[in-house]
Parts: C-alpha cells; sequence; structure tokens
C-alpha cells in the first residue's frame, strides 16, 4: 500500500471512526483501525465489537492519490500524529511496517494483520429499511434517549424502543421513573420493531452529519445500520422484549395548565440548588403548588427553603393541588421540548403526570412519576 494523503482529509477521516476504539481492548486487532486503499477510495474503520463506524474518503487525485492499492490496520497513535501534522502526508506499506512521512517528519510503524480484523456484513445501500432527515431523527433522539435507564439491572431498559408500523414511525424510552415519546410519520411502508442502545444513539448523533439524510438498514435481528453520506454506524441491538408502555400512559386528566417552557425552566434551575443539596446532587426534589399561579419550592433542614413563582398561561380543571418530583427529570423533560409553551398535565397527587408541547411537528410527550414526600 502507498498513497499520499492531505493531513487535514486524514485527522478528519480518523477522527470519524476512532470514537469506538478502546487501544486496551482485550482483542489486540481492535485496538488498532482498519484502512483499505483502492483506486476509487479510502475505508477506514474503527471497532469494539459491539459498535462499529466506517468512513469512505474518495480518491480526487488531490486531496487523496493511491499510487499502490493495499490493507492494514493502523495503531490508534496514527490518529493523534496526522492531527499535528500540518503538511501532505505519505502512507507506504512494506510488510507489517509503515512508513509515515510528513516534510522532514518520519514515524516508522508497527501494523496489524488486517486479515485478522473482523469483517463486516455486505449491504444493499439501495434498499434501506427506512430513511428519514437527519435532522427529523436527531430531535426524535432527544426526545427520547436521555429518558432511558443508565443501570445494567434491566438491560432492556437502557436502549431506545424504536418501532416502526406501516406510516408510522415510534421512539420511547423509560428508566421507569419518567418516560420519553415521539412519534412522526414514515413512507417507509416496513414494520420492524427493535431496541438500540441509548448510548449508541448518542455517539450517532454526535458523529454523523445530521443536515445530511439518514437511511437505516435492519439487515439482522440483532444488527442495525445507520449510513448517512460516506460515514456508517453499525450497532448491535438489545435483546429481549421492551415493556408495554402504553398502559403507562394516561389519558384523562384532572387539571392542564398551560405554562411559560422557559419561565418554568428557569425557575427549576433556581430552586434545584436548594434540592441537590439535600441529595448530593442526585437530581433533587422539588414541590409544585398551584393556587392561582405555578409555585415552585424546595425546603431542606440542611439549607433552607427556596420559592419561585410562575404565572401560568391558562389552567382547565383542579385549581389548586401539590405535586412533588425530581428536579432533575424536570428540567430534563422541558428541555427536550422545543415549543415556547407546555402543557402540565395533572391526574393526581401519586399519579404520573404529563409535559406535552402546545405546538410541534411531533406527536410527543414526557412523563414524570411523582415522589412521595412528608
Amino acid at each position: 500500500m502507498h498513497l499520499k494523503i492531505d493531513s487535514k482529509t486524514l485527522a478528519e477521516a480518523l477522527k470519524k471512526v476512532e470514537k469506538v476504539v478502546n487501544a486496551k481492548h482485550s482483542t489486540t486487532i481492535l485496538q488498532g483501525i482498519y484502512m483499505e486503499a483502492t483506486h476509487e477510495e479510502l475505508i477506514l474503520i474503527g471497532s469494539d465489537s459491539t459498535e462499529t463506524f466506517r468512513f469512505h474518503v474518495p480518491v480526487d487525485g488531490e486531496s487523496l492519490e493511491v499510487i499502490e492499492p493495499g490493507k492494514t490496520v493502523l495503531p490508534k497513535q496514527v490518529s493523534e500524529i496526522s492531527k499535528k501534522m500540518k503538511k501532505d502526508i505519505e502512507m507506504r506499506l512494506t510488510g507489517f511496517k509503515l512508513l509515515l512521512k510528513s516534510g522532514k517528519t518520519e514515524f516508522d510503524l508497527n501494523t496489524f494483520d488486517p486479515e485478522e480484523y473482523p469483517k463486516l456484513p455486505k449491504l444493499d445501500l439501495e434498499n434501506p429499511t427506512l430513511s428519514l432527515k437527519g435532522t427529523e431523527f436527531s430531535k426524535l433522539i432527544k426526545k427520547t434517549a436521555f429518558a432511558a435507564s443508565d443501570s445494567e439491572i434491566r438491560p432492556i431498559l437502557t436502549g431506545v424502543c424504536l418501532n416502526l408500523d406501516g406510516n408510522n414511525l415510534n421512539l420511547i424510552s423509560t428508566d421507569s421513573h419518567r418516560l420519553g415519546l415521539a412519534k412522526t410519520s414514515s413512507t417507509s411502508g416496513n414494520t420492524i420493531k427493535l431496541v438500540i442502545p441509548a448510548k449508541s444513539l448518542d455517539k450517532l448523533s454526535k458523529t454523523f452529519d445530521l443536515q445530511e439524510d439518514l437511511h437505516i438498514y435492519c439487515e439482522s435481528d440483532n444488527q442495525l445500520i445507520f449510513r448517512s453520506g460516506a460515514l456508517m454506524f453499525y450497532c448491535r441491538l438489545l435483546e429481549g422484549n421492551y415493556p408495554d408502555t402504553s398502559r403507562l400512559i394516561p389519558n384523562e386528566f384532572k387539571s392542564e395548565m398551560k405554562v411559560n417552557r422557559i419561565e418554568f425552566l428557569n425557575a427549576m434551575d433556581l430552586v434545584k440548588e436548594l434540592a441537590n443539596n439535600a441529595d448530593n446532587g442526585k437530581g433533587g426534589v422539588v414541590k409544585l403548588h398551584v393556587n392561582g399561579a405555578a409555585t415552585i419550592s424546595s425546603h431542606t433542614a440542611q439549607a433552607g427553603k427556596g420559592t419561585v413563582v410562575v404565572d401560568y398561561e391558562s389552567l382547565e380543571g383542579e385549581d389548586e393541588y401539590t405535586i412533588s418530583f425530581s428536579a432533575r427529570y424536570m428540567m430534563d423533560a422541558l428541555k427536550a421540548i422545543e415549543d415556547d409553551f407546555v402543557n402540565f398535565k395533572f391526574q393526581g397527587a401519586m399519579r404520573p403526570f404529563l409535559l406535552t408541547p402546545c405546538e410541534s411537528n411531533f406527536e410527543e410527550l414526557q412523563l414524570i412519576l411523582p415522589v412521595r414526600t412528608i
């Protein structure tokens, strides 16, 4: 293998795939980054066996020139080296030795055997299971993934359930104390239900250029593939049946309050400092009292008491009630909603309550279980 590549092009390509590469991985070959050069493109792959990024750089004769095709597995350190090189980089492979040369700088690096690198499944790029705008999928992730569990006690709850049913796409997640749900329309016509690790979706949203269309391929029962432009992401699905969450979502309410989302969020931000002090920053419990206005308060023996009043826009139904909940859960839910106003839907002091946007391009909701206080 022998090629010449612009240092910035190489650094940006390696950055796309290195997120999942662990230089201390128990499988030696996965400590490196797979590289294959052809006369048409340069292929880079990084993997930790459960998540894999694959990126393609086209040969254009300017930023990339392939003199002799070949393949190897680079040590991860090449990524850091390429970031600090300012000139074009020449890469020449002889056996398992890689010469990395840029100007007067040279590195002679040991590489791994590419034949030992795990093979990725072949993909029919013409027939994705689902296609949608990247910005749309990014918003669906934002409204749901944060509500997934971070505990491995129930592994299935660490994921986001994706349910594609004909022309409807639903994403839902819950940690059993809160729930995020978002729905949108789809022209796919396919029907699938699967659970994607929330952490995988977080990596995807931070790595992909979500201004481009996103294509999703369900090639097997245990793996999902995402493609956006020249970047592909393979992730392992969670096994098991996701709980039926439909029975958790109430349809009738004693009271519906319309409130300015930013004002409510700012009020929560103020009182959370006292609430956090009571439980070492784990989220804190605050109290909402509705009686002519929405009064948010926190009272702890150690720190004292704080109260913030927010005027609501409108109130229908029961006009006086008190409910307690996690400050962190409430703030996460408010940040996930993008509308200027939210509806706070109350059905009892110890019953789940909902937050929904007054206007949205999605059908969405945030559900939070209240906390019992003395």
